[in-house]
């Protein structure tokens, strides 16, 4: 499961792709989280925002730190990418779950 604070398409190794984008709600992500942890997948966040960042381990019971490196899709992974609704928030104290916009992210070689 891969977190992200936006889906950068230079990152997908792919000549030709189809993404399928949905907005969900926090409920879904609670649930693609206990599926993840449930089959003990990798867990790794591109964001840097250190208020999301704690906002999402203190409601989903995750333990995220932002990876120092650029993300590279790989085939199989689970895509959620966070965005905050009013710019930056830089008081790690100022951001609710209602600040967040979620997307799930699926990639395929297949286009329907």
């Amino acid at each position: 499961m891969i977190f992200l604070n936006a889906l950068p398409l230079n990152a997908i190794n792919l000549q030709h792709f189809c993404a399928d984008v949905r907005r969900v709600d926090a409920e879904f992500l609670r649930f693609l989280v206990r599926e993840a942890k449930s089959i003990n997948a990798e867990i790794i966040s591109y964001i840097r925002h250190e208020a999301t960042l704690n906002l999402l381990n203190k409601i989903f019971n995750l333990n995220l730190v932002s990876s120092p490196g650029l993300y590279q899709w790989r085939e199989n992974d689970e895509i959620i990418v966070i965005t905050l609704k009013r710019g930056i928030i830089l008081d790690p104290h100022d951001v609710e779950l209602e600040d967040l916009e979620i997307f799930h992210v699926h990639i395929s070689e297949v286009c329907y």
